[in-house]
């Protein structure tokens, strides 16, 4: 009995010697024949910039130097499909912002995905963003400044007075409201334009000529990096001295 407790401990000893001494990726030699898979480097700080039915993709290119294109699937939440393009990527752009323009496009949510890809057709994982993207019917949201009288109590100049704007931010916030363009016709003939901001409600009106017609209408961006500005409709009001 004890001697074949011995032989048993031997066998057991030997097969553990034995596998002891493989090396160490013997086990995974069926996976390591084929290689490693190969991601090519992914963009990075990807986002949409919003704009009037339109939009910027702006992302940060990879700086894997294999990569030479990225794919864009471009998708509108009106519609089941995406859109996709390809747009190269110079040897120069690596590691750099790049900008793509994103025109006729619907008043919708968008989304991209974005891969990147080797000459040899190598697809990173892919990265994604969204954004809204604006149109007509926000712009029929916004609201004109609304007009209260003419200043004239200054001989030398007279004003366009709005009403004040209620509930306005600290200025330095972000405040959607941008400004009001103020235009009038000056004693040359000259078409004059003057700009206030949500915090002025008086508009100098210098050298005006009378009787004239003074028109006006206020400008939004519905979000701070919006690449456009959004206008009402233009209000317009009757000037005499």
């Amino acid at each position: 009995m004890k001697k074949i407790l011995n032989y048993s401990l031997f066998v057991v000893g030997s097969i553990l010697f034995i596998y002891s001494c493989k090396p160490s990726d013997y086990y995974y030699g069926e996976y390591l024949k084929n290689g490693e898979i190969y991601y090519p480097g992914r963009v990075d700080s990807l986002s949409i910039i919003p704009g009037n039915q339109r939009g910027i993709l702006r992302f940060k290119v990879t700086t894997d130097p294999k990569v030479n294109s990225v794919r864009v699937y471009l998708r509108s939440s009106l519609s089941p499909t995406a859109e996709v393009e390809d747009y190269p990527i110079e040897a120069s752009e690596h590691g750099k912002i790049k900008l793509i323009p994103l025109n006729g496009l619907s008043e919708a949510t968008y989304t991209a995905n974005v891969f990147s890809f080797t000459g040899q057709g190598d697809s990173s994982r892919t990265v994604a963003s969204s954004q809204f993207i604006y149109g007509q019917s926000y712009i029929r949201t916004l609201v004109n400044r609304s007009f209260l009288k003419f200043d004239k109590s200054n001989a030398g100049e007279h004003f366009l007075v709005l009403a004040r704007e209620n509930n306005l931010p600290r200025q330095g916030t972000f405040y959607p409201m941008q400004f009001t363009e103020v235009m009038y016709l000056n004693n040359s003939g000259d078409s004059t334009t003057v700009r206030i901001t949500p915090y002025e409600d008086f508009a100098s009106l210098k050298n005006i000529t009378s009787p004239s017609t003074v028109k006006y209408r206020t400008v939004y961006k519905p979000v701070q990096a919006s690449v456009d500005f959004f206008y009402t409709a233009f209000t317009e009001q009757k000037y005499s001295k």
